[in-house]
């Protein structure tokens, strides 16, 4: 889903982390957004309103009554003017605003009329986050169709450390686009459980050297987000990967094909959706030396063995009900290799992608990739934004997975439906 021409209107509160706002400014219009700002009076305190007026071009919104000496009503203006409304950071006071309709500021009376999609991403101390309060008002966000976005762990402003950190600004990006790929709006995988694998393997030859492949795991990281914003409940299983594992994301690191066969295998009893997106390599040394093999350059040969197919073992060991998603990279006729494959490993969808090309594939944002299923009606390889595709897997998996549970905040997200 991209931002190119998008209005993006974001709110700013009264948090410490106000000033990491600026930089969320710049990456969304890095991404082709055009950006506006309202912020509530506590934010000012921290972050000058003519600092985002400078990086935006626009006058910041900060007083409920600007305008009104000449008839303009500046909540409703911005209101209409969005096409997004993200409020980052958000503080516990403006969450309980925006839950229990209170217009305290000109941000929340900019919430009140806003028809378009609304998107919290809360910052604050851990406790306060996990409040009585707190929690209620962010279940009555979700109840109208708002997105209450995932916070980062690690050492708050405070000291302390837990949850309630702000998203880094490309983390809170790459969650909003993964949400508005999202072409369905009423079905979710709400109390659904996903296991996702990424990035590739490296298979130790010695203790310098390894044997690997050049998968970025950007795919894997793209499915993560987009099964998320479907309500799954995630967890993921990384090897080598080109970016950070999503915030809000539980995962295992992991090395090598036998840690992945491992903790893959380990986990499946208690998943609903399997998705093996990781690169796992074919083929692994015979065995791997102590420190560094010497006179390397007289070896002629390294020996390797067939590392076991780990799909094709998650494939025999499927619960009934449970739903199977594979990854095939093929360089030539793909479609039918793809399919072939698909029987094989017992897999209900198929994503086959040719990473031969300039502009797509390995460390790329987009990928030439087919997804097949059973009932699929002439599969061809298209090129595909990697967040796009990753919706796309998700709205195939709705169609196919058992007694789905209705409503989610998804409800009503499409760029021109309506929050409830």
């Amino acid at each position: 889903m991209s931002l190119q021409g998008k209005h993006v209107l974001l709110g700013v509160t009264g948090s410490i982390s106000a000033y990491k706002a600026c930089d969320l400014v710049q990456r969304l219009k890095d991404q082709g957004a055009v950006v506006r700002v309202t912020m509530t009076h506590s934010a000012t305190q921290l972050v000058h309103p003519n600092t985002f007026a400078a990086l935006t071009g626009y006058k910041v919104g900060v007083h409920a009554f600007s305008g009104s000496e000449n008839g303009s009503m500046e909540h409703i203006d911005l209101a209409r003017w969005a096409d997004i409304f993200l409020i980052a950071p958000c503080t516990a006071h403006t969450l309980g605003e925006c839950a229990n309709g209170l217009t305290g500021s000109l941000l929340s009376l900019v919430y009140m009329v806003c028809q378009r999609p609304v998107f919290f991403a809360p910052a604050m101390n851990s406790v306060m986050l996990g409040s009585v309060a707190v929690r209620r008002n962010l279940g009555l966000l979700e109840s109208k169709g708002d997105v209450i976005l995932p916070t980062g762990e690690g050492v708050l402003a405070c000291g302390e450390v837990g949850h309630g950190k702000l998203l880094e600004a490309s983390h809170l990006i790459d969650y909003v686009k993964a949400v508005l790929a999202r072409r369905v709006a009423a079905a979710s995988l709400t109390g659904k459980k996903v296991l996702i694998s990424a990035g590739h393997t490296r298979e130790k030859w010695d203790d310098v050297r390894f044997i690997s492949n050049r998968s970025s795991g950007k795919t894997g990281l793209a499915l993560a987000r987009s099964f998320w914003a479907a309500g799954a409940d995630v967890e993921m299983v990384v090897g080598n990967i080109q970016e950070t594992v999503p915030s809000g994301i539980r995962y295992c690191a992991v090395e090598s094909s036998a840690d992945f066969e491992r903790e893959m295998l380990a986990r499946q009893p208690g998943v609903d959706i399997i998705i093996m997106a990781a690169a796992i390599a074919d083929f692994v040394p015979v065995q791997a030396y102590a420190g560094k093999q010497k006179d390397s350059k007289y070896l002629e040969n390294i020996e390797l063995r067939p590392f076991p197919n780990v799909l094709h073992e998650l494939g025999n060991r499927k619960s009934k009900g449970q739903i199977l998603i594979g990854f095939a990279l093929e360089t030539e006729n793909a479609i039918a290799f793809g399919e072939a494959k698909m029987r094989e490993r017992q897999c209900d969808i198929m994503v086959v992608n040719n990473p031969v090309a300039e502009t797509t594939g390995f460390g790329k944002d987009r990928v030439q990739a087919a997804i097949l299923t059973a009932t699929a009606s002439n599969p061809v390889l298209t090129e595909w934004d990697k967040d796009d595709l990753a919706a796309s897997v998700v709205e195939h998996t709705l169609r196919i997975a058992p007694e789905l549970p209705g409503g989610h905040v998804m409800q009503g997200l499409g760029m021109q439906g309506e929050r409830k």
